[in-house]
């Protein structure tokens, strides 16, 4: 969309001076202004710090004090328009950050911002969105600001650009990242627009997605955001397809146990293939997205990490100024994270298959004897599981916040360049502990025990202790820790209204500061496919195994629900484009393979004798032969499906064509139309 960003500055104590603010401005020019001429100022950003600083002399705190004031004038410089405002107890100082309305749209069109256009009758094209011409102006939807056609999602995107971009392109040359770690400022968060919030949390929270609030997502926290939404939906709505065949199955192992063989080959059969229709299904829905929003052609605008750290030198490629990090030691550092990863892995693999072994080997006996005995012979089998799969729950939710502490800051070892490059990084390990850490007990289960039945009550257990957990953790605790901070503040601010001070009212933006900060998608992502393994991978594990599905199409009911209310309760993320779900595409192709071949292992190892029709398979060698015919095959279906199914949808690949011929010849067809206008 926008040409790539330079460096951003280095804020090091050496180079701060020259960097901020190399030139001084006339002091009209840094008034802070509540209203210009030329139209009203919108203000989205806000930026934090102390009335008085954590500092050891006054000299480090007129450092600081003097460092503000260039940053208020670097604001200036990049023709944004700012006000400062108090806490109530005089503690903390809030810049506010805007722009008038001529701002954003001149740099609106220097970046090309992706903005609606006003429904035309008869209208063909699938584009709903394009990059923003001012001449073009009247053609696009007004936002809730009169005169404006920005909504806050785009008026922060432009801010942003504005604080980054350089200072030769009209910018402030400014790092957040870098400004927080000079401690000049302490934090730095977009403002919510409730009059835009509502409607989107809304048609998540009650009407559940049928309304399409799609673009409503988009319009706000942006496509990022908006692509794992999206994504979630679809898989709740596969989720129930898949349940509804879970309950067929287990009806039917019930009333023709004889035909357990059968029913377990047509299971293992249909899941294979729903995972298959359920990614070329949204492989086509997100090109589809991407062309609505006009995001088929994004490529986002990465500027170097404000982390990254290297030697200045002269590239051999632009002949220009750069910092430089050896491939070889990032390649030596990710042995070390990958290696501390897979010890990680072997902890993880080690205390659940210890507790696991407990129950299943050493205290089975004596432990169900006395279930029996004080609870009765009926519900011996369902109490022994229940408390291991408790456990476990517990274990696998411990653990998974010890390696998300260590994965991030390893990652940040690694010091990578890009964004990108450091979430994928982060992504890979993430995943690849998590899917040690859930799954390893219940595989020891099926594999090595081989009772199916404890599997089964494992599986639901699990399920159900890590979603109750986390979906405490992932609402309630951000809902609480913003209900404490708001509460401490409300109480200290009544104790110095009792002590005779003048306290003032508490501000909106003073509430928002004490929300906690959303971090990524990356979280959200993970638990999703964490828990498609929980649901795919053990369906063969009667008799509650084919439940699984259900168990998850229920939580992603709630789950839809408590991620948009996760969003109005913690400070607004920064709007990120995007034209797909990225990384996790991949994965989820790698997770479709695992799901065929653990459900035809499970099949033919995890019950001693297999019986499928007339037919019993019994000897190794025998369901080995077996297996190996029925992965080829069903592969090689998945293979077909593949190439069958075009990952761009026919209508879509013709409007991308038009879209192309129209760019290429604009002046053309503006041409035929002026020409025939004058005959109508």
């Amino acid at each position: 969309m926008t040409e790539k960003k330079e460096p951003l500055i280095d804020l090091s104590d050496e180079l701060f001076e020259e960097n901020i603010l190399v030139d001084e401005v006339k002091p009209d020019q840094t008034n802070v202004l509540d209203d210009v001429e030329e139209g009203q100022i919108l203000f989205e950003y806000i930026m934090v710090y102390p009335v008085k600083d954590d500092v050891d002399n006054e000299e480090e705190q007129n450092k600081l004090n003097d460092r503000r004031d260039k940053l208020k004038t670097k604001l200036a410089q990049g023709g944004l328009v700012f006000k400062e405002t108090q806490s109530a107890l005089k503690e903390t100082n809030f810049i506010h950050i805007g722009a008038t309305i001529e701002r954003y749209e001149e740099c609106a069109q220097e970046v090309g911002l992706e903005v609606r256009l006003k429904a035309k009758e008869g209208q063909t094209t699938r584009t709903t969105y394009e990059e923003f011409e001012l001449e073009n102006k009247d053609q696009y939807v007004e936002s809730s600001v009169q005169g404006c056609v920005f909504n806050s999602c785009g008026r922060q995107k432009l801010i942003m650009e504005i604080l980054e971009a350089p200072k030769a392109k009209g910018g402030c040359e400014l790092s957040i990242l870098k400004l927080k770690r000079k401690n000049v400022i302490s934090d730095f968060f977009g403002l919510h627009n409730k009059e835009e919030l509502e409607p989107v949390i809304t048609s998540w929270t009650k009407s559940f997605g049928f309304r399409d609030p799609i673009d409503l997502l988009r319009d706000y926290f942006g496509e990022k955001i908006a692509f794992y939404f999206a994504f979630l939906k679809i898989y709740f709505y596969f989720l129930g397809i898949l349940s509804v065949l879970g309950i067929l199955f287990t009806i039917l192992e019930k009333y023709l146990p004889e035909k357990h063989g059968v029913l377990g080959l047509v299971n293992t059969i249909i899941i294979s293939i729903w995972i298959t229709i359920f990614i070329e299904y949204w492989k086509r829905t997100s090109v589809r997205i991407s062309l609505h929003w006009d995001m088929l052609d994004f490529e986002e605008d990465e500027s170097v990490r404000p982390e990254f750290e290297g030697v200045n030198r002269i590239s051999p490629i632009t002949n220009k100024n750069e910092l430089y990090y050896s491939p070889q030691a990032r390649k030596m550092k990710y042995v070390v994270t990958f290696g501390f990863t897979v010890l990680m892995m072997c902890a993880a693999a080690g205390a659940s298959i210890g507790i696991t072994y407990e129950k299943l080997f050493r205290g089975k006996k004596e432990f169900k004897d006395y279930i029996i005995d004080k609870y009765g012979r009926d519900n011996a089998p369902f109490l022994y599981t229940l408390w291991t799969g408790i456990a476990l729950g517990a274990i696998i939710f411990i653990l998974n916040a010890v390696f998300k502490a260590f994965g991030h800051k390893l990652t940040e070892w690694e010091n990578h360049r890009y964004d990108s490059d450091f979430e994928n990084s982060l992504v890979v390990k993430y995943f690849m502990f998590q899917s040690v850490n859930n799954y390893i007990a219940i595989f020891c289960s099926a594999f090595v025990a081989k009772d199916m039945a404890y599997v089964a009550a494992q599986l639901m257990t699990i399920l159900i202790t890590k979603q109750i957990i986390g979906n405490v953790m992932e609402v309630g605790i951000p809902w609480l820790k913003k209900k404490i901070a708001v509460k401490m503040a409300k109480r200290k601010r009544k104790q110095q209204k009792r002590d005779g001070n003048i306290v003032d009212k508490f501000q909106r933006v003073e509430k928002e500061s004490k929300f906690a900060p959303y971090d990524s998608t990356v979280e959200d992502y993970l638990e999703m496919f964490i828990q498609l393994g929980f649901a795919t991978f053990f369906v063969m594990a009667y008799p509650w195994g084919p439940l699984a599905p259900l168990l998850a199409f229920v939580n992603n009911w709630f789950e839809i629900r408590t991620d948009a209310i996760k969003l109005r309760s913690m400070k607004r993320p920064e709007p990120r484009g995007a034209d797909g779900i990225g990384q996790w595409l991949e994965i989820l192709k790698f997770v479709s393979v695992l799901v065929i071949l653990n459900n035809i292992l499970m099949m033919t190892f995890s019950y001693q004798v297999f019986v499928l029709g007339n037919t019993i398979i019994e000897s190794y060698t025998s369901k080995l032969l077996f297996l190996v015919i029925l992965e080829h095959s069903i592969l090689f279906i998945k293979f077909i499906v593949h190439q069958v199914v075009p990952d761009v949808p026919h209508d879509v690949k013709i409007e991308i064509e038009r879209q192309k011929y129209l760019r290429l010849h604009k002046d053309d067809v503006e041409k035929d139309d002026s020409e025939s206008s004058e005959f109508d």
